[in-house]
């Protein structure tokens, strides 16, 4: 019966094959969350410390002008970091960011508000025209977003800086589309070449068949 037994002991089971070497069990690491936290979205009051930035370092008449794009911008997020109210951390990149998009949502906000003042409908009072014109931006953005800088719009839009800044950014504008306009006019004769209708074709390849048949009767008459 010992022997038996000893036997049966030295016999690999399934589990185990012969010849495999059993290694530690390594513990994967656990990736401690929160390492790379995302900022929280600006807040109403931030962005308007943001349009103040950018009209205080616009407007001065020492440092508006001939300052580089860096410059600039370092310039508007000092500012912001004086004059905010807020703990959040914003750093200058994120400032700036944040402004293109309060200036993109602005100017096409103003362009719906001057389409309403343009109706001249005298009953409308100022909050009406608002309402009117922020159901009309709804209305146009793709997503059907709502306007909801206000605040940011009452700060700018009597501002001569902005309204020139809008005068830029129309031209701009109009530069993109007429180069998008100069690239269809250069490829469209390629394409006109290439998509020759039949009557085209039909309107020329007969004169030159006319042509050769003539040269060949005098070929064969001579």
């Amino acid at each position: 019966m010992n022997d038996e037994t000893h036997v049966t002991n030295d016999i690999p089971s399934e589990a185990e094959p012969q010849g495999v070497l059993h290694s530690p069990v390594v513990q994967p690491r656990r990736i401690k969350k929160g390492v790379a936290k995302r900022t929280k979205n600006f807040s109403q009051k931030e962005d308007e410390v943001i349009c103040s930035a950018w009209l205080n370092v616009s407007k001065n008449p020492i440092t508006g002008a001939n300052q580089s794009r860096s410059t600039f911008w370092s310039r508007v997020h000092a500012y912001f970091e004086t004059n905010k109210t807020t703990t959040e951390v914003r750093t200058e990149s994120s400032a700036m960011h944040r402004w293109l998009t309060i200036q993109a949502q602005v100017n096409k906000f103003c362009s719906c508000y001057d389409s309403i003042e343009r109706r001249h409908q005298s009953e409308k009072t100022i909050h009406d025209e608002i309402s009117d014109a922020c159901e009309l931006y709804k209305g146009l953005d793709q997503d059907n977003k709502a306007f909801t800088l206000i605040p940011c719009w009452t700060k700018l839009k009597d501002e001569d800086k902005w309204k020139a800044r809008m005068v830029e950014i129309a031209e701009q504008e109009m530069q993109t589309s007429n180069k998008k306009q100069k690239v269809n006019v250069d490829s469209t004769p390629t394409n006109v070449e290439d998509a020759n209708t039949e009557e085209e074709i039909a309107a020329v390849a007969p004169g030159r068949k006319k042509k050769a048949t003539r040269c060949e009767e005098g070929k064969r008459s001579s």
